[in-house]
């Protein structure tokens, strides 16, 4: 039976209702399975590079999807992020359709979704893709709350979030041995600050500090990957999360930012430094405050050994020269 006018804009209501992502995620999966003929529905996050790099955001049920040909369903993906459009694929009792995800304009594909059906026609599909469309607004509104207004980077609120996520993907991921640690890749924390920041302010004023503040995003913005998360922590802290990488690529990529901030002109101030520490995320190190923790052990060494530099917390405590850092709230014991 054909969806009935009331119907879709009770659904619109329901999703305009919601604050959080989860919540609008259930809402557009709820309005999916009752609006249309899909029978099981999965919203996947697609990043690329990552393995698996898909992470499953919300299914109707557990068991989706498990009865279907597992190569079906890969193929299913694969036309999806190729041709980047509404995507469907008969098989001889029932229709899988994928549905390509933005967050934002001119972006690569954030997430797919996947849907089964007995039968799915053109105006259903239709359907489909337009709560899709209405779930991609609404988290474009969601995610301008979640960026700093001054800067545009995301705000702090957001990082719990993205450390989830990042959790959740390492807890598919393959573990890597101790003996590839250097050659595999992971996530990494970087966290800076500007040196003497408060002679800045003091010496030329709050508003040459401002304009500091915003150079610093600028450079942040040309220098790191578009896969790259970046945050204004507060104040003259920012927060880098580095996409799945190897030790080398992060060091190179958290030096490469503190020349470019050197070669800055930086006007009145003359010369403007920034002390970095940084810390890989993996199975063993998940917990905000232990990951927070172990980064700014290693900042605060950089500071106390000359600034301008990036310390990174492994190769302190391999070397020696800090301990493991517990975080107050972490229930392990080192």
């Amino acid at each position: 039976m054909p969806a009935s006018s009331i119907q879709i804009l009770d659904s619109i209501v329901d999703f305009t209702a919601k604050t959080e992502v989860d919540a609008i995620t259930k809402s557009l999966l709820t309005s999916i399975l009752e609006l249309t003929p899909v029978s099981e529905v999965v919203l996947l996050d697609y990043c690329s590079g990552l393995n698996p790099p898909f992470t499953v955001l919300g299914t109707n049920d557990n068991s989706a999807f498990q009865q279907e040909n597992i190569e079906r369903v890969d193929a299913l993906l694969e036309d999806c992020l190729e041709i980047q459009k509404v995507t469907v694929h008969q098989a001889h009792d029932h229709t899988l359709v994928a549905v390509p995800i933005y967050y934002e304009k001119d972006e690569d594909i954030r997430g797919v979704l996947c849907g089964r059906a007995e039968q799915l026609n053109e105006e259903q599909l239709a359907l489909v893709s337009g709560l899709i469309h209405i779930y991609e607004n609404y988290q474009q509104i969601i995610m301008a709350s979640e960026r700093d207004s001054f800067t545009g980077l995301f705000n702090r609120k957001v990082l719990t979030k993205k450390l989830d996520l990042i959790s959740d993907r390492l807890a598919q991921a393959p573990t890597a041995i101790d003996s590839d640690l250097d050659q595999a890749s992971f996530p990494w924390i970087c966290i800076f600050d500007v040196d003497h920041f408060k002679q800045i302010n003091d010496n030329f004023g709050h508003v040459f500090g401002d304009e500091v503040i915003l150079l610093l995003a600028s450079l942040m913005r040309q220098t790191f990957s578009i896969e790259d998360t970046l945050f204004r922590y507060g104040g003259d802290e920012f927060l880098v999360l580095l996409h799945p990488c190897t030790r080398a690529m992060a060091e190179q990529k958290a030096n490469t930012f503190i020349a470019n901030v050197n070669a800055r002109d930086f006007g009145a101030a003359e010369t403007v430094t920034i002390s970095m520490g940084a810390t890989r995320i993996d199975k063993a190190h998940q917990s905000t405050s232990t990951l927070l923790g172990n980064a700014d052990q290693a900042l605060y060494h950089a500071k106390q050994n000359g600034r301008n530099q990036v310390a990174f917390y492994e190769r302190l405590l391999e070397s020696g020269i800090i301990k493991t850092f517990v975080a107050a709230d972490d229930v392990e014991l080192f």
